[in-house]
């Protein structure tokens, strides 16, 4: 299940209207349409996080498919979670929202782009009992940073 069915089964679950769903958000209807459609224009991540909430559903199943849709709970309780690290981080912060800003087409290059650099980086002393080698590059044991 894609994103844009995930967000109409939500809506449809808490038995909301596309144009209530958009009133309670804010938002014009023709974005909920969008979300929903099958263009995939999809809602930026606080406005996710706000729809997982007004439709009582898991923030996670809501944005990945992975989980239960978990309906009953406070999803609140896994927002933080999914955020937490991008709020502490302040590039982390600029770079999600400059990237909510692109388009699907721009978001690919500069994944690969990203992809590359990153493939690219080595630390310049590797300490086996400080520093992890994973897919995406070197990362200190300790503080999970990039190294």
């Amino acid at each position: 299940m894609n994103l844009s069915a995930r967000i109409r089964r939500a809506r449809q679950h808490v038995g909301l209207s596309q144009t209530d769903l958009a009133d309670r958000l804010g938002v014009h209807r023709s974005s909920v349409a969008h979300w929903e459609g099958v263009k995939r224009i999809n809602p930026g991540h606080d406005r996710l996080a706000e729809l997982a909430k007004l439709c009582v559903v898991s923030y996670e199943w809501l944005a990945t498919g992975r989980g239960g849709m978990k309906l009953g709970h406070d999803p609140a309780d896994d927002i933080p979670a999914a955020f937490g690290k991008i709020v502490n981080d302040p590039q982390a912060f600029r770079l999600l929202r400059a990237w909510d800003a692109l388009s699907l087409r721009s978001r690919m290059a500069l994944l690969e782009l990203v992809e590359e650099l990153a493939s690219q980086r080595r630390p310049k002393r590797v300490d086996r009992d400080t520093v992890v080698k994973l897919d995406a590059g070197y990362f200190d044991k300790e503080t999970g940073l990039p190294r």
